[in-house]
């Protein structure tokens, strides 16, 4: 990248994404430090592959490199993701916490655990979810579907 105009709209991309990619890293990883370091080198890693590519869908470029960057974190540590941070919008009802909730989300397998989040928390359309997760759109529905079934199977 070394054009003036490809630093400009680089620039503004991070501008436009950079609080809601921290925010989906957070989510992940549950760690405000870790999240951080996966903002940082998810940005890093789309600024030496810039341009994306496709035009017009850097949004869903992001949240796939976050999401890789997530998973090399993962498999360095040789864990699963922690979710015991999450916090949700959503208030208490039913009897059911948030920390039931993200205790649900947490068991996930990491496919749906990802698929979940970037639609039900992000909300994600399912396009964008598909081509974050490198998946076609009827897959990343179905894992949202399974993610779903299984959350409210844990919730009862």
């Amino acid at each position: 990248m070394c054009e003036m105009a490809d630093l400009l709209t680089f620039g503004a991309l991070l501008e436009r994404h950079e609080k809601e990619i921290f925010a989906y890293a957070l989510r992940l990883v549950g760690d405000r430090d870790d999240a951080d370091d996966v903002y940082q080198e998810t940005f890093l890693a789309a600024f030496r592959a810039w341009p994306p590519p496709r035009r017009g869908q850097e949004r869903a470029w992001l949240y796939r490199i976050a999401t890789n960057k997530v998973i090399d974190r993962a498999r360095r540590r040789k864990h699963l993701v922690r979710m015991s941070d999450l916090r949700l919008a959503a208030p208490e009802r039913d009897g059911v916490s948030l920390a039931d909730l993200a205790a649900a989300i947490k068991v996930l397998p990491e496919g749906q655990r990802a698929a979940f989040v970037l639609r039900k928390v992000e909300g994600l359309e399912y396009a964008e979810v598909a081509q974050a997760l490198e998946c076609s759109e009827d897959a990343a529905r179905q894992r949202v579907a399974e993610a779903m079934k299984k959350v409210r199977e844990a919730m009862r």
